[in-house]
């Protein structure tokens, strides 16, 4: 058995460093911005997931294309490309500061060191292999699948067919562990793994995903003791 991971959000807290790009970015350019905090921190989620999911799905924007169009959005505003790439750098560096993995990510990767482990994240290879290298998740991966490296992305079945070949693994003996139900637990299941769906917010009971939910990852390793559990 293979046990594959998302990154964002599953091992590395993502939501935590970005909200700290995204504050020290207000704060640097707060005099453009006629919303508080708050408002803000909501619009730029939402502008940012708008060009990350068009670049995954569409191709049609490359890594910094999407950011330039990111900071023009942001903005209201028509920004050369150096500006726009200036301004954010603002975000990025505190971004890069804060990343931090999870505090039950290392106990459960070391817990499994029975097991292969891999990754399957959506993203652009030199940020995503940064993290890997910054958070010292290298030794543990014997499999890495980034979406722009491979040109396919979560949720399409092709992203998880190719992690379970590249591991030399069958999709029935791949386990696969995030943090979005639909896109990661219900589309890794779908292509024939075995999706489970990492909720640390608690969102839903588990009773009607139709995959098995965890609250945290260290719930992970009695889970596949179990052999892989059931729809709760």
């Amino acid at each position: 058995m293979i046990v594959f991971f998302d990154l964002g959000d599953t091992l590395l807290d993502h939501s935590t460093a970005a909200k700290a790009g995204a504050t020290k970015f207000y704060e640097t350019f707060r005099s453009s911005f006629n919303e508080d905090l708050k408002s803000f921190l909501l619009r730029w989620h939402e502008v940012g997931e708008k060009y990350f999911q068009t670049g995954e799905e569409g191709r049609e924007l490359n890594h910094t294309q999407s950011r330039r169009g990111r900071m023009r959005e942001i903005f209201s505003a028509s920004l050369p490309d150096a500006e726009a790439d200036s301004r954010f750098r603002v975000y990025v560096q505190t971004y890069e500061e804060n990343w931090r993995l999870f505090p039950d990510a290392l106990p459960c990767l070391q817990a499994l060191q029975g097991h292969k482990l891999g990754l399957i994240t959506n993203g652009v290879g030199e940020q995503q292999r940064s993290k890997i290298q910054k958070l010292g998740l290298g030794p543990y991966l014997s499999t890495v699948i980034i979406s722009r490296e491979v040109d396919c992305s979560k949720p399409d079945k092709a992203i998880f067919e190719l992690a379970a070949r590249e591991a030399g693994a069958a999709l029935k003996d791949c386990v696969y562990v995030g943090d979005r139900l639909q896109t990661d637990a219900l589309a890794a299941q779908a292509a024939g793994m075995r999706g489970i769906w990492l909720d640390r917010k608690s969102q839903w009971d588990g009773r009607e995903t139709g995959v098995p939910v965890l609250r945290n990852l260290a719930e992970l390793p009695g889970l596949l003791t179990k052999g892989g559990g059931s729809p709760s």
